[in-house]
């Protein structure tokens, strides 16, 4: 009897181990406005490629309407996001989600 409670033990603890790590991987994938934009790489300087005008929404914090009804959004870290345009236009709470600001000053 004492094999056979030690194992049960052993796979319950590996059962417990593998939740946790399947509810971590979960936690850090739920960025809301990651399901809709994709990082581009090498990133471009603020304005390649833009049709219209480029719109500030922050300092250092820049969009503008690419190809058909696509935007591009420029972070203040240097990174470059790229998706669809929803609701008319490019959405500042997006933006801000997106390059990780907590506040916009």
């Amino acid at each position: 009897m004492d094999v056979f409670a030690t194992t049960f033990r052993r796979m319950a603890g590996v059962l417990a181990l593998g939740h946790a790590a399947a509810g971590v991987l979960l936690l850090l994938s739920c960025n809301p406005a990651a399901a809709l934009y994709a990082q581009v790489k090498p990133t471009l300087k603020v304005g390649n490629d833009c049709l219209g005008g480029v719109s500030v929404l922050a300092p250092k914090l820049t969009t503008c309407t690419i190809a058909g009804t696509k935007i591009r959004i420029w972070c203040p870290n240097g990174q470059m996001y790229e998706g669809a345009i929803e609701h008319g236009g490019p959405q500042a709470s997006i933006a801000r989600s997106l390059c990780n600001m907590s506040q916009v000053p």
